[in-house]
């Protein structure tokens, strides 16, 4: 594992939790100020929206009223104001034609009979409805004003004017409320978010102790963290990984002692018998040959040894070739017939049987491969006259190949070993016969890589019987 990796992780969780901390805090102040603007802003629009629609329906009905006069006077004025109940602690003003004022609610002043010059009387008089509010954080100020016409032609105009303490005061306190939630929420939320961290915190922590443990090597560190929360979810996940970390480094040592023990014999063999050719005087031609012949049979063994791991290298270093059609019954009459001369050399009949043509979606060096070693397996650990019997048959969408023979056996109790690298069942036997230990490993793999599924059946003394299904490849359909 890369020693600078525990490093980039603690950097790469600091960096996550101040971005977990900037966005709390981010939202605490949009929080705060959705509270603190949006509320009062909404409250203000809602009471100028329904001055407005007071003031000017009020504004309104008057000049409606005054229109029925002949003559705007300031007793018709003040009757019509009384009659209809507009006034409501507003100050209502009436102008003629000319803007001169006619009629003012508020009797201290002198107004009357005065030009009245405000904009919106003179908006009025141009013939339009006119409303304006401004709030000053003391009061309301509101005005509305509408023209007072007869027979098309302008006849003044009415104005009225608001200014409301209360609301503004209501507005105030209403602020005033909601500013001391935002303490309490702001007090509330930043001791929750400083549990959060600390909590977070925590949890992160654990996490990166596992990675830095690993890191050094300790593969078997687990990280105890409860809760169903994503981080224990992340915990559990890496406790599975460093779980298969441990179990593969277990396997890659076991690999690497038992491919150094067996590398180590045929060498000391291999040193043996040259160190005898060296170290004896007058050694005869025969003698010679003799110990070059079995340096040689070393050297093969060392070979095939060489080539198994450099095929499990393979398989295990990348992915195989891009799978295509294979003929499974050819490449088990190739190998059959490669296997003749060892077969009557062990005195052990071969006999192929199959219905036709079975085809399957495989990388076909690895097809050959599967059914090389199984079939040389069932030669070599045969007995003597005995028989090795191959049969390629369908099963509805799957293809299946199974070899059996009349052999050794394999004992109940090892048939669950015998697909680990190195594993003999009679380890003698096996190194008198060439074997490597490495051959069922290699079909298991291929096997796998293909998508099939292999099955022992096994019983000690009298034979065994291997069989593979693989999914069938049908011509024009791709595989069922």
């Amino acid at each position: 594992m890369d020693n600078n990796r525990p490093g980039r992780l603690r950097r790469l969780l600091s960096s996550l939790r101040f971005r977990i901390s900037s966005a709390f805090i981010l939202l605490l102040g949009v929080a705060l100020v959705i509270i603190n603007y949006y509320p009062v802003r909404l409250m203000r629009e809602q009471v100028i929206a329904a001055k407005e629609s007071e003031m000017t329906a009020a504004a309104v009905t008057l000049a409606s009223a005054l229109e029925g006069f002949s003559a705007l006077t300031e007793e018709n004025v003040f009757n019509a104001v009384r009659l209809l109940e507009v006034m409501r602690d507003r100050r209502v003003l009436v102008t003629n034609d000319g803007g001169v004022v006619i009629y003012d609610s508020l009797q201290t002043t002198a107004v009357v009979g005065r030009l009245a010059v405000f904009p919106e009387i003179i908006a009025a008089l141009s013939g339009r409805d006119v409303f304006r509010c401004r709030y000053n954080e003391t009061a309301f100020e509101s005005c509305a004003a509408a023209p007072v016409t007869r027979a098309g032609a302008m006849a003044g105009a009415v104005y009225f004017y608001d200014y409301d303490t209360e609301q503004a005061a209501l507005l105030r306190q209403t602020r005033s409320d909601l500013l001391r939630l935002s303490v309490v929420l702001t007090g509330v939320c930043t001791a929750g978010i400083a549990v959060f961290m600390l909590t977070f915190n925590r949890r992160l922590g654990l996490l990166l102790r596992g990675v830095k443990r690993v890191g050094q090597g300790d593969y078997g560190y687990k990280i105890e963290m409860n809760g169903e929360d994503e981080l224990s979810a992340i915990g559990a996940e890496f406790n599975e990984l460093t779980g298969q970390i441990q179990k593969n480094e277990e396997l890659r040592r076991q690999f690497v002692s038992d491919a150094s023990h067996e590398l180590k014999t045929p060498l000391a063999s291999i040193r043996l018998l040259s160190d005898s050719i060296l170290q004896t005087e007058d050694i005869s031609r025969a003698d010679v040959r003799e110990f070059l012949t079995d340096i040689n049979e070393e050297i093969e063994r060392l070979t095939r040894i060489s080539e198994s791991l450099l095929d499990l290298t393979r398989l295990d270093a990348q992915p195989p070739a891009r799978p295509v059609p294979c003929d499974v019954d050819a490449a088990v009459r190739r190998c059959a017939e490669l296997l003749r001369g060892s077969a009557e050399k062990y005195g052990v009949s071969i006999t192929v049987k199959s219905g036709g043509e079975h085809l399957i979606l495989a990388d076909p060096d690895g097809l050959y491969q599967i059914v090389f070693n199984l079939m040389e397996n069932a030669v070599k650990y045969n007995r003597q006259e005995g028989s090795v019997v191959v049969e390629i048959g369908d099963d509805e969408s799957v293809t299946v190949l199974r070899v059996r023979d009349t052999g050794i056996g394999i004992p109940q109790n090892q048939l669950q070993n015998i697909f680990r690298r190195f594993y003999r069942v009679d380890k003698t036997r096996s190194r008198a016969t060439g074997g490597t230990g490495l051959g069922l490993a290699i079909v298991d793999e291929w096997v796998k890589s293909f998508g099939g599924r292999i099955e022992v059946k096994s019983e000690y003394g009298r034979g065994s019987e291997f069989s593979i299904r693989f999914v069938s490849y049908r011509k024009g359909g791709g595989g069922q």
